[in-house]
């Protein structure tokens, strides 16, 4: 009997020494992981039925916020913006991505965060909140856009002098005839066709002025409603002074009542960029085709292009930053990305499609926008 006591007591002993030893362990796992999302180089807040119970070092960096005042509040209770910020992402659907303003920093440049949610698996209850300063990502995407603008300008500079040059001196000749004597008659038609000829020079140099100025950029876009159908027109417009000598032609249908809800200046660029890439990419194949179809709330833009289509490895990587498809030289890759970028920004998207749908052939650039109107002031109120 005492040799069973003896054998149950050294069991017991021996099991609560491998429990001492489990927990242990368990403690500096546990201690582990805690170092571990404590110097994640993204910040990192979990929640627990909306209460902080993690506010990691970098997220103190991002915020100014320190770790003993967010533990153990509510996430109203933040201060600005994170309230709110912090609701976009718990709400967002899986998956989804979200940017937020931060204001500005001390030497006046904008802030921009992007923010994740998922849930934690044990527990159930936990959720987590991944943040990411993206300022300086966000500042050299401005730059390039910037640089890209400057660059479209300076393709165009021969086409330009020719447009400008050409009513320059149908004027001076005008002028001429006036000095050298005419009656009343030729004096009004004389001077309606100045008129005409100086509007001319004053759209080339404006569209030029809106292309190069780098007052919108795409962290800030000034959503108004655009008329589509004309930002189509005034990028052919641009685009006309490339004087390739290609005989490729656009042939724009886009209806001239719908109204998108974008920045005028962005959506020129976006503009430029996909006819340019679809005159490229046609050839001497035919006419680019835009159009658009239209539905209650958003607008789809649909650019195509009849030039060989684009295979499976192509469509997976042109979105990707200096992939190009153009021969050495011709292109940076980075127009598309810009594109998407853009339109991200103004609560848009774009797919390639390749063949065009139904035809065989072709590349079709499918940009969705939000539907506008003049009466609609975007808040949800008219």
């Amino acid at each position: 009997m005492n040799y069973l006591v003896a054998m149950l007591i050294f069991l017991v002993l021996l099991l609560s020494a491998a429990l001492i030893v489990a927990l242990s362990r368990v403690r500096r796992l546990r201690g582990t992981q805690r170092a571990t999302l404590e110097e994640l180089p993204t910040g990192l807040c979990i929640l627990e039925q909306q209460r902080v119970v993690q506010w990691n070092d970098h997220l103190v960096q991002i915020s100014g916020i320190t770790a003993e005042r967010a533990m153990g509040n509510e996430v109203a209770a933040l201060p600005a913006p994170w309230p709110a910020a912090f609701n976009d992402a718990l709400t967002a659907k899986p998956g989804d991505v979200i940017k937020r303003s931060l204001g500005e920093d001390p030497n006046g440049n904008p802030r921009w965060l992007i923010l994740h949610s998922g849930p934690v698996p044990n527990p159930a209850q936990r959720r987590f909140v991944l943040v990411e300063d993206i300022s300086d990502y966000q500042r050299l995407q401005d730059e390039l856009l910037h640089n890209e603008r400057l660059a479209s300008v300076g393709r165009l500079a021969a086409g330009v002098a020719h447009e400008i040059g050409n009513p320059v001196t149908g004027i001076a000749c005008i002028a001429q005839n006036l000095v050298d004597g005419a009656d009343a008659v030729e004096v009004e038609q004389g001077s309606a066709e100045i008129l005409k000829q100086t509007e001319r020079i004053n759209r080339t140099v404006a569209a030029l002025m809106q292309l190069s100025h780098p007052g919108s950029s795409s962290d800030n876009p000034q959503c108004l409603p655009c008329n589509l159908a004309d930002c189509v027109d005034e990028a052919i417009h641009l685009l006309s002074l490339k004087l390739d000598g290609t005989a490729t032609r656009f042939d724009n249908r886009c209806d001239r009542e719908v109204l998108v809800n974008a920045d005028a200046q962005l959506l020129l660029q976006v503009a430029l960029n996909l006819l340019d890439n679809a005159h490229s990419a046609a050839s001497e194949e035919g006419d680019v085709l835009v159009t658009s179809v239209a539905d209650d709330d958003t607008v789809r833009w649909l650019i195509d292009n009849p030039g060989p289509p684009m295979d499976s490895h192509q469509l997976s990587q042109v979105f990707e930053p200096f992939y190009t498809t153009k021969d050495v030289g011709e292109g940076t890759g980075l127009g598309l990305p810009l594109v998407r970028s853009m339109l991200e920004d103004m609560d848009g998207s774009i797919q390639l499609l390749s063949p065009i749908p139904g035809g065989g052939f072709g590349t079709r650039a499918q940009v969705t926008l939000r539907r506008a109107s003049y009466a609609t002031d975007f808040t949800g109120q008219t």
